[in-house]
Parts: structure tokens; C-alpha cells; sequence
């Protein structure tokens, strides 16, 4: 299951829109100017996809493939509390443009 849903986001992300932030490419939807944040989320989906390959190379139930398998699981848990964290900031920053962009007419 954990390395479907590796395979899927990794698909989304090739798909959306990018900006460039000091030669990176970074998505523009949910991780504009937040390039250590976009880090973190790639490095931690491929510490879970390697986990699970891992879990899955193993073939008897031992020890590794367990462990391989909780840390998967936990680094996909990482990774979607980070994309979690960057879509709030995202939706404050979207709604500080959205009420800065309303004309409010003065008491009078």
C-alpha cells in the first residue's frame, strides 16, 4: 500500500506547476517559496518507499522486513504531516491575499 501511494504522488507532483527557487524546481501549488519544506517532503516519501521495497525484498517475515515495514509506514506519516503543515501555510496565505484584496469602504 505505502508504495502505491509513492508511486501516485510522485505521478502528481511530475504533473503540476513549477518555480524555480535558486535553480530547484519547486510545485507552485501547495509549496510556493518553501523549498526546504518540499525537501523534506521528497526526502521523507523516499525514505518510505525505500522501506518498503525493502519490506517487500524481504520474503520471510523476520525482524528486517517488519522493521522495514514500520518504517515506512512512519515515514509516510512524516511526509503527510509535512504536506498537512504546507497546506495550511498555504491556505493563510491565501486567505491574507483574498482579504487584502477586497475593498472595504470606511465607516463614516
Amino acid at each position: 500500500c505505502v508504495l502505491g501511494i509513492c508511486f501516485i504522488v510522485m505521478t502528481i507532483l511530475l504533473q503540476l506547476p513549477y518555480e524555480y527557487i535558486d535553480y530547484n524546481p519547486v510545485p507552485t501549488i501547495v509549496f510556493k517559496g518553501c523549498l526546504r519544506t518540499f525537501h523534506a517532503f521528497i526526502i521523507f516519501l523516499i525514505f518510505s518507499f525505500s522501506g518498503a521495497t525493502n519490506a517487500l525484498v524481504a520474503f520471510n517475515k523476520s525482524r528486517f522486513s517488519r522493521l522495514c515495514g514500520y518504517y515506512a509506514i512512519a515515514s509516510m506519516a512524516s511526509s503527510l504531516a509535512i504536506l498537512l503543515w504546507a497546506l495550511f501555510i498555504f491556505c493563510l496565505s491565501l486567505q491574507q491575499i483574498l482579504e487584502s484584496s477586497f475593498y472595504r469602504p470606511a465607516h463614516i
